[in-house]
This record gives structure tokens, C-alpha cells and sequence, in this order.
């Protein structure tokens, strides 16, 4: 991913060395009496072409994203032009028309006239105050931080107030088929190899990264004749299951295989390192970010700078294991929309910075306009529920799972759901929690309501994890109020942590958190 900076006041400070890491190939900025622009690029698509801001006309304009449906660029272009352009012509209604994900901020310089917006989902990151926009949260070191809400855009006169209006893309409603869902994920896949450079596949051996591996093999001949060959990543401790199964797939699938392996000694000492990364001090986004970030590390010495990822699937097609006790379609409808409300600020934040700390970009498939358009608007709520079927008990994403079959091996299609801080290895959570016990008294535990009266750490862990946030983004006003903090079981939202009386005395994010609600651990 790229880095963008705008300064809606010159006078105060600007540097795009925060977003270096995000941006390691080129930089560039515009200034005038008005306004700063700066730009950090990860060059995949075109990487000759000329860096940003980007000029139109009367505007110039910085984005962080890619629009998968723009015309071939032009030699000196990238997809970002198409964006900058259209909306430049047309104005902002054109976002909906775009098909991609994005953040980006535009400014006219005869009518001191910005627009900047963020994409549907929230798939890159935007922070914003009354005087900066970026890409990171570090950099809001004047004003108060905000998210700039997903689906969001303002158009607006510098010095004027900002007000935000929603945007929806424009979908093509799609029959809930299973042939269709197959159709539509080979599809987002397909236009997400977009581009010129060396790339890879996430893949843990769970369902969702095996169905965007089975794709990407096999289209990768056709689409990328430059660089044809998959390599597949993966992470955990030593013999944890994703290790264990993402080889076993690999094999059947002939990716060339990179099983990283590492040391709960090594997790531990980069902790502090990842919550600076990821910009947040959640705790199931911590667990998790902290083997995605060393595994960047070793994606990044491979030369690979994108890979693909299965993101999404979970939220869409309510995978994670508290769904299988959800009560009814209605409260299966709400609660989808819930998490897909707050992907921003949870699995696209981990995803998107935790690669982005090493230069390297992470495409969602399930994330497309279409996969979304499919499974929150043409799929029924009833087809996402697992325990509580009126049919009998079935497999979470159970109709994803039939969607692939003969396309999967049964190991694969077979597996339970296993969320990535615990499929890494169930000693890497035993240690965190292990580790934060010795860093933090019970007294400091107790006296955290007096520290941070906004959100309050209730474990030693939580504890821990805003206390590193605390001493990093010291600089950043508001920065706490970025962070979405909620009871939660199994990645569940806080109001389905109340499905069931036996998830009040086991909330912890930790899938884990399941089976000892019901005495099975």
C-alpha cells in the first residue's frame, strides 16, 4: 500500500517519513500557500509510471488503493489516474461507479476546492483532523484524530466545515446460486492480479485463504504470464495446525511453499513494534498482528510486494464460532452488518498494516463489491446459520463450503474454523496472557479506570496493549477514540457476546473462548 499526507494548513509541520515504510520506492509532494500534498508509493501497477500527486486540469490529487475497473493506463499512468480524473469531470457521485479500494484527497487550486473520500468497506486506512488527512494515525499530531468513516466522502472549501455524505457502490444484484458464488469469487479474484511485480498468497490452510489459493493457481498462467509461479506463506509456531495443513494443501495445489515458523520469544519482543504498526490497541487485532507482521518481515526479503488473502469471509458468511449459537435469521442479519460496519477498524486495519509495515500490499477477493453485494444482499440470513439451522446443525459458512466442493480437497473443505491468533498456535495466546500477568500488578489493573476513563482495559493483556498504544500515540489527540472497544467472545460484536448465558463468564476474543463457555476445554 501506498502512504498519502495532506496539510490543510501549511504552516504546520509536514513529513511523509511515517509513511516511508507503507511507500518504500518513491515520494513526492505539491505545496502552495494553501495546501500540502505528499505521496509515498509502492510502485505494482506500472512502475515506471510517473509518481503522484496527480494532475488534472485545475487539480492535484494523492491515492492510497486501486480502482480495478479503470481503462489500460496510459504509460506515464497507474489505475490511481482514473479515480483523480473521473471525479475531477464528474464530480464525487462518481464514487459509486468505482470499483476498488481507495482513500484519497483532491484539491482544486482556482476554488481551494477538496474532495476526499474512503472506499465502501474501509479496506485502507484514513485518519483525519481538522488539519491533516493520512494514512496513518501517527501522522494527526495537530487537531483531534478521527476515522474518516468508510463509504464516507466530503466535498468541501478549505477553511470551511467538513461534512461527510455516504456513498454505496453501484451493485448488480446476483442470484444466490452456488455456481454463482463460485463465478463471482473467481471474478474479485481474478482482478485482483492486477499488476506488474512479484506477488504471493496468504495461505493458512483455513477455508477462506485455500478457496482464494485454488483460484489464483489456477488463473495465475493466464493472467500473470510475467509472473506465473504462486508462492504461498504461511506462519505459526512450530507444528501449530495452520503450519501443518497450509503444507499439506500446498502440495496438492504446487505452490511454491514458505512455512515460516516462529519463537513465542520472538512474538513477545516485537509487540511494541506491531501495536506502532497497526495503530490500535485491541486485543484479538494484537494477537493476531503480531505472526502477520513477522511474517511480512519475511514475506518483504523475498522480494514479494502483494499478496492476496482471505479477509472477509468470515464477517460476510458468519464463519467465526460464536455464529453457530446465533438465535434467528433477523439477529444473523444485524449482527453480519455489525461486522461488516467495524472491518475497518479490525481485520482490514491488521491485514492492510501489518503487511503495509514491509512494503508489501494485502488484496481481499471477498472483500469486492460483488462478493458483498452477494452474501449481504442476495444470500438469506438462513443460509449463514450453522448451530441453530432449522434443518438440523450444520458447519459454519456451511454454503461457502458447498459452493467449492470437488473444487477443494475434504481435509480443507472439512476443517472448523480456526481464528489466526489461535490456528498459529494455542501457546502463542497462553504466552501473551502469561507474559502480561509479569508486566502488569494487580494494582496497576485496578487503577486503569484512573489512567484511561475512555474505554478501560479489564484484563492484564488489555492492559498491556494500551499502555504501549498510550506511550506511542502520546502525540496523537483522541487517538484512544479510533479504537473500537467491546465485550466480546470468539471476535463477536458486544451484542452478540449476549446470545447465550454461558459467553458472560469466558469473553476473550480467543476462539478458545467457545469451548470452555461449554466445558469442552
Amino acid at each position: 500500500m501506498c502512504g498519502i499526507l495532506a496539510v490543510l494548513k501549511p504552516m504546520t509541520t509536514a513529513s511523509l517519513l511515517p509513511l516511508a515504510r507503507r511507500g518504500p520506492d518513491s515520494s513526492n509532494s505539491f505545496q502552495n500557500a494553501d495546501i500540502y500534498l505528499g505521496h509515498t508509493r509502492l510502485a505494482l501497477v506500472n512502475p515506471d509510471a510517473q509518481d503522484q500527486p496527480i494532475y488534472y486540469a485545475d487539480w492535484v490529487g494523492i491515492m492510497n488503493g486501486e480502482i480495478y475497473n479503470s481503462p489500460y493506463p496510459k504509460p506515464n499512468e497507474t489505475d490511481c489516474h482514473h479515480l483523480i480524473t473521473t471525479i475531477a469531470q464528474h464530480g464525487p457521485h462518481v464514487l459509486s461507479l468505482m470499483d476498488g479500494v481507495f482513500s484519497f484527497v483532491m484539491f482544486q487550486k482556482s476554488t481551494k476546492r477538496i474532495i476526499m473520500g474512503r472506499d465502501a468497506i474501509g479496506v485502507t486506512p484514513m485518519y483525519y483532523s481538522d488539519q491533516v488527512i493520512s494514512s496513518l494515525l501517527t501522522c494527526i499530531t495537530t487537531g483531534e484524530a478521527k476515522c474518516v468513516p468508510p463509504g464516507s466522502y466530503a466535498d468541501f472549501i478549505l477553511g470551511s466545515e467538513v461534512i461527510w455524505h455516504k456513498w454505496t457502490p453501484s451493485y448488480a444484484f446476483t442470484s444466490p446460486s452456488d455456481e454463482c458464488l463460485y463465478l463471482t469469487l473467481r471474478a474479485a479474484v481474478s482482478k485482483r492480479l492486477m499488476g506488474t511485480v512479484p506477488w504471493g498468497i496468504l495461505l493458512s490452510g483455513g477455508l477462506d485463504s485455500s478457496i482464494v489459493a485454488s483460484i489464483a493457481v489456477d488463473i495465475a498462467a493466464e493472467l500473470r504470464p510475467d509472473y506465473p509461479v504462486c508462492h504461498s506463506f504461511c506462519i505459526g509456531l512450530s507444528n501449530s495446525p495452520d503450519v501443518v495443513q497450509a503444507k499439506r494443501l500446498a502440495v496438492d495445489l504446487g505452490t511454491v511453499h514458505h512455512s515460516i515458523e516462529y519463537t513465542v520469544e520472538e512474538g513477545l519482543a516485537c509487540l511494541a513494534q506491531v501495536v506502532r504498526a497497526v495503530e490500535t490497541y485491541d486485543v484479538t487485532t494484537i494477537r493476531a498482528s503480531t505472526p502477520m507482521w513477522l511474517l511480512g518481515k519475511a514475506i518483504k526479503k523475498r522480494g514479494i510486494k502483494m499478496v492476496l488473502s482471505g479477509e472477509g469471509a468470515d464477517e460476510l458468511f458468519a464463519g467465526y464460532l460464536y455464529n453457530r449459537y446465533c438465535p434467528n435469521e433477523e439477529e444473523m442479519e444485524a449482527e453480519c452488518k455489525r461486522k461488516m460496519d467495524q472491518l475497518y477498524a479490525y481485520d482490514c486495519l491488521r491485514a492492510n498494516k501489518s503487511m503495509g509495515d514491509w512494503g508489501i500490499e494485502t488484496r481481499v477477493p471477498f472483500l469486492d463489491n460483488t462478493v458483498v453485494d452477494y452474501a449481504m444482499n442476495g444470500l438469506s440470513p438462513g443460509s449463514k446459520l450453522s448451530g441453530t439451522h432449522p434443518d438440523g446443525p450444520k458447519a459454519e459458512k456451511w454454503f461457502l463450503r458447498r459452493a467449492f466442493e470437488g473444487k477443494l480437497p475434504d481435509y480443507i473443505l472439512k476443517r472448523t474454523k480456526a481464528q489466526f491468533s489461535d490456528a498459529v498456535g494455542s501457546e502463542w495466546i497462553d504466552a501473551l496472557q502469561g507474559y502480561a500477568s509479569k508486566r502488569v500488578s494487580d494494582e496497576m489493573l485496578t487503577g486503569a479506570v484512573e489512567r484511561w476513563p475512555y474505554q478501560t482495559p479489564e484484563t492484564k493483556e488489555a492492559y498491556l496493549y494500551r499502555e504501549f498504544f498510550s506511550e506511542i500515540f502520546d502525540q496523537v489527540t483522541s487517538a484512544e477514540a479510533t479504537v473500537i472497544y467491546q465485550p466480546s467472545i470468539a471476535c463477536s460484536t458486544g451484542e452478540a457476546a449476549q446470545w447465550h448465558t454461558s459467553f458472560q463468564n469466558c469473553l476473550d476474543p480467543s476462539g478458545d473462548a467457545i469451548h470452555r463457555a461449554f466445558g469442552e476445554a
